[in-house]
């Protein structure tokens, strides 16, 4: 846990409604969480912003279908991680660089291949 008591957090949801898919994203957004896949997000949070987080988004799922997931990491599981990224031959599938970006914690190990 960071100094400050956030934690890096993944909230990944799958949800039927296209209204409904984009409010979530958008709170993601607001809470100051950055996108790295379609519905899939990371960020520092706090517990207490963590819960609000999570219902406000139990919230805006309502009887809805779907599912939502937002899961803490420790910090020590972060250091651990490894993630893969293949570009397009034209190198079209990637603009900001060669990694997703973690908001106050170091870039990932990418592995090349």
């Amino acid at each position: 846990m960071s100094q400050n008591g956030e934690t890096l957090c993944l909230v990944v949801y799958d949800v039927v409604e296209d209204r409904i898919r984009q409010k979530i994203s958008d709170a993601c957004l607001d809470y100051g969480l950055e996108r790295f896949q379609f519905s899939a997000f990371s960020g520092r949070l706090d517990p207490t912003r963590r819960r609000e987080l999570f219902l406000k988004l139990k919230e805006l799922l309502g009887s809805t279908p779907g599912r939502i997931l937002l899961q803490p990491i420790s910090d020590d599981d972060v250091e651990k991680q490894l993630v893969f990224q293949q570009q397009a031959e034209d190198g079209s599938a990637q603009e900001k660089g060669d990694a997703w970006p973690e908001p106050g914690a170091p870039r990932p190990t990418i592995l090349k291949f």
